[in-house]
């Protein structure tokens, strides 16, 4: 077109037609004329490979000293304009952002290094429990309370209600160990108040369970508990993304629709159809095309692999012997998960990789 704007000349009242024939403007009618039909954008022309590279050596220069929080591309130009170095803006901002994602990358790389994969080979040798917040309407807030088996993304109970207390997390354990005709060898737990508490303790001893606590403000030690119940929330609309409401032209809402918490009611019932069509109806890959629920019913049991009066005794030694030990109480934290997962492996119940290789299962120095 605009190669034959150029080439013709249009009779009055024609370009205002050919205007309205392709819906534009008669100003970019002439723009096309006065361009002959020759591509390209406006505007200056890009920085050569050359001007590129010295910015990005000038910019990693002046912003690898800067403190996180502190280290955007603004900060890098001031410290730039203090030493009389001059760089576009443009090219400040691009190098910023890719020393940020090359760093965000060599971070990733060194936690995926150093991750400690465990895996689970019998039922009821490992189950994590967490709480998590759901809503909060006039009556206050919604949590629920999760307790879920480790070998398989199996949910064995949830309780839904106010924040939990000790005696909540006592009641659902019950009532799962009731139902599973079974106690778990181990559990995870974290440092809440609702796990810490004789309540609990009481509970667990009297069943005979070893407590697998985690590292001070370190939800990593719990997540499988942590992924169970972000998968629910996926799976029934309650994910954070879910929770901002529908956009106004998306037409009439229903309390079944994700983004619509309208009720207590609705939310529980939403969780709970997520729990049986995850657990019972969704065949997950790594599982073998099983469900779940059919891989916990196939699965052995941990309790025909070991005693487990022997299992608890032996690892309750272990954990006297650390307790009596000169340790700070992050090290003896560390060093009372590493007896659990110790016993777990020497019986076959998990088996623990970082990086593909074995965890070494050497006793932890300073306890004899």
């Amino acid at each position: 077109m605009g190669v034959h704007l150029s080439t013709h000349r249009l009779a009055h009242g024609e370009l205002v037609r050919l205007a309205r024939l392709f819906g534009v403007s008669t100003r970019t009618l002439r723009n096309w004329r006065d361009r002959g039909g020759q591509s390209g954008f406006p505007g200056r022309p890009g920085h050569g490979a050359e001007a590129r590279q010295r910015a990005r050596e000038h910019t990693e220069r002046a912003w690898r000293p800067l403190p996180r929080g502190h280290d955007g591309w603004r900060s890098v130009i001031a410290v730039l304009s203090r030493e009389g170095v001059h760089v576009p803006t443009r090219l400040v901002q691009q190098s910023v952002h890719a020393l940020k994602r090359e760093r965000a990358e060599r971070e990733r790389a060194r936690i995926e290094e150093n991750r400690v994969h465990v895996e689970v080979h019998a039922r009821d040798a490992l189950w994590a429990l967490d709480q998590t917040f759901l809503m909060r309407d006039e009556q206050g807030e919604l949590r629920a309370l999760l307790a879920r088996e480790c070998l398989a993304p199996h949910t064995l109970g949830i309780s839904m209600g106010g924040p939990a207390c000790g005696a909540d997390v006592a009641r659902l354990l019950q009532h799962v160990a009731e139902q599973r005709g079974t106690w778990p060898l181990v559990i995870q737990l974290d440092n809440g108040s609702e796990n810490k508490n004789a309540e609990v303790g009481a509970c667990l001893r009297e069943a005979r369970v070893i407590v697998l606590w985690n590292e001070p403000r370190t939800p990593e030690h719990n997540p499988r508990a942590e992924r169970s119940i972000g998968s629910l929330k996926r799976a029934s609309g309650l994910d954070e993304a879910a929770t901002r409401g529908p956009e106004c032209s998306q037409g009439p809402e229903w309390s079944s629709d994700p983004g619509v918490p309208a009720t207590r009611a609705d939310v529980c019932t939403r969780l709970i159809d997520a729990w049986t069509t995850l657990d019972a109806d969704t065949p997950r890959v790594r599982l073998g095309g099983l469900t779940p629920l059919e891989l916990d019913r196939i699965a052995p049991r941990a309790e025909d692999l070991v005693s487990r009066a022997r299992f608890y005794t032996e690892v309750s030694e272990v954990l006297r012997r650390i307790a009596l030990a000169p340790l700070s109480p992050r090290a003896r934290r560390k060093a009372e998960r590493e007896a659990a997962w110790r016993a777990l492996e020497r019986y076959g119940l998990v088996t623990r990789t970082r990086g593909g290789c074995l965890v070494p299962t050497l006793k932890g120095e300073g306890i004899s």
